[in-house]
């Protein structure tokens, strides 16, 4: 019986341990805002992925809207998030705090709109996610004049 009892509890003791550490590398990899992979993942994962295009989006006007509240904030990410329509294929990573980068098979999947900015490139390596996020910020810039001219 007494036997019985220490494999009993051996088992049950490794059982938590394999939960924890299941856990634990779901949190490594993954933001726990909007449940989406996170930059880590990105760094160890960047030279098996295999999809032609890459997005750098950002949210527009966060710190605007943060004055809300976080909790709006928040929401408010998560709902921007929940717009970009997703191949099976693409792949999101929450890179920043509003900023986002896309993988997907797909050329001129998203652009520059109320929500967010965006910048698209081809990607080849690494230095496509820097290239990305450059046309971001002259996109970001550009539709920022564009609408001001409008008003």
């Amino acid at each position: 019986m007494y036997v019985l009892t220490i494999i009993t509890n051996t088992m049950n003791y490794i059982k938590r341990k394999i939960t924890e550490y299941k856990e634990l590398q779901y949190l490594a990899y993954h933001d726990t805002l909007t449940g989406l992979l996170n930059r880590n993942w990105l760094y160890k994962n960047i030279t098996n992925i295999k999809l032609k295009y890459v997005y750098f989006i950002d949210i527009n006007n966060l710190s605007t809207i943060n004055k809300k509240g976080h909790t709006f904030g928040d929401n408010y990410i998560n709902k921007c998030v929940k717009s970009i329509i997703l191949n099976k294929t693409d792949v999101i990573v929450r890179y920043a705090g509003d900023e986002f980068i896309l993988f997907s098979n797909t050329e001129n999947k998203l652009e520059t709109n109320i929500l967010f900015a965006v910048g698209e490139c081809e990607f080849i390596n690494n230095n496509s996610i820097n290239i990305a996020d450059c046309k971001m910020i002259k996109s970001k810039l550009l539709w920022k004049s564009k609408r001001g001219r409008e008003k």
